[in-house]
């Protein structure tokens, strides 16, 4: 069985794309399963989710061992019918650390849930996912390939923050409601087998650019 490292220490991130790839014969680890959480986090610089997952997949490269199906991933809140300046885009921490300093999930959820309230209450929202592939060739840091590609999910932002704890890191699904079958449904109230079918963008997006790296 391969093994991929998905270059996060964030859990439910781990945790969300294992279930997604639970049906193929990849090994998927995160950089605290293999010791190698204490590396550097890369510089984010480029101006899209694709650009930005391209960058860190460069950069782990540059720290993991040879042959190691590197993973990585970013994304984009896309809020519609609100003005631009409220729109974080690739920067979904830095207005919660403008207003309050510091960023946490508790302080970046009421600063979202404030945001929700301003606009009515809910806010159509997309997330607009970037993910890549790399591998390392050798010691001397050459990547042999690198590909990125882009999914979405559609869901709601609401004004009620609503089981904070149950995801740590991830405080927007504390903050959104699913459509399932016509119904609003909270995030945080979806099962696994839900979820992976909301994630089904996410899964050809991730299996395309795992068809294409081999």
């Amino acid at each position: 069985m391969k093994q991929i490292v998905m270059a996060t220490t964030n859990d439910n991130k781990v945790k969300r794309i294992k279930a997604l790839l639970k049906d193929l014969e990849y090994n998927i680890v995160s950089l605290k399963e293999i010791n190698e959480n204490d590396i550097e986090e890369p510089k984010e610089t480029a101006n899209t989710p694709v650009d930005i997952a391209i960058e860190k997949a460069l950069h782990y490269a540059n720290y993991l061992p040879n042959n190691k199906i590197i993973l990585t991933q970013d994304d984009t809140i896309i809020f519609d019918g609100i003005h631009e300046e409220d729109n974080p885009g690739v920067h979904i921490k830095e207005p919660v650390i403008k207003k309050y300093g510091k960023f946490t999930d508790e302080l970046a959820a009421q600063y979202y849930k404030e945001l929700a309230d301003k606009y009515g209450g809910t806010i159509p929202m997309k997330f607009r996912y970037g993910h890549a592939v790399a591998i390392k060739e050798n010691n001397g840091r050459i990547v042999k390939k690198v590909s990125g590609a882009e999914s979405f999910l559609e869901v709601r932002l609401v004004n009620k923050i609503y089981k904070l704890e149950k995801v740590p890191g991830y405080f927007l699904a504390a903050l959104m409601e699913a459509n399932i079958d016509g119904k609003w449904i909270p995030y945080n109230d979806l099962n696994d087998e839900t979820l992976v079918k909301l994630d089904k963008d996410l899964y050809y997006s991730i299996t395309t650019l795992l068809d294409n790296i081999e």
